[in-house]
């Protein structure tokens, strides 16, 4: 019974969004170290196609990449306004599927309940 698609989903979107969040947290606290260059994380589109084919979810890994935007004067490139934003966005994401793999377990425990 625990062996869910949905839960691994959870999991492996759960696992994305911190690397997304430590990317942005190193990204914030370069904001102005001289050529410095910003990060991104991506992992929801080689998630859905996982999920598409009916692969594991769990096998779906977050890949880190440097922006190409460009630089200010000192060679760094870091939007600080861009990048409280994703932090902001990201942590609402990870606390929305936090809540619906909590959901999913309290289905579980009032399934072996009995009611």
């Amino acid at each position: 019974m625990l062996d869910d698609v949905s839960v691994d989903a959870l999991q492996a979107a759960m696992r994305g969004l911190s690397a997304r969040q430590k990317a942005i947290s190193d990204d914030i606290a370069n904001v102005d170290t001289p050529f410095y260059q910003a990060r991104s994380v991506s992992f929801e589109a080689d998630l859905k196609r996982a999920l598409d084919r009916g692969q594991n979810p769990l096998t779906v890994a977050p890949s880190t990449s440097v922006s190409t935007a460009p630089a200010g004067l000192n060679g760094n490139n870091v939007d600080l306004t861009a990048e409280t934003m994703a932090s902001v966005d990201t942590e609402l994401a990870y606390q929305l599927a936090l809540r619906a793999a909590g959901d999913r377990f309290t289905l579980y425990r009032t399934a072996i309940k009995g009611a």
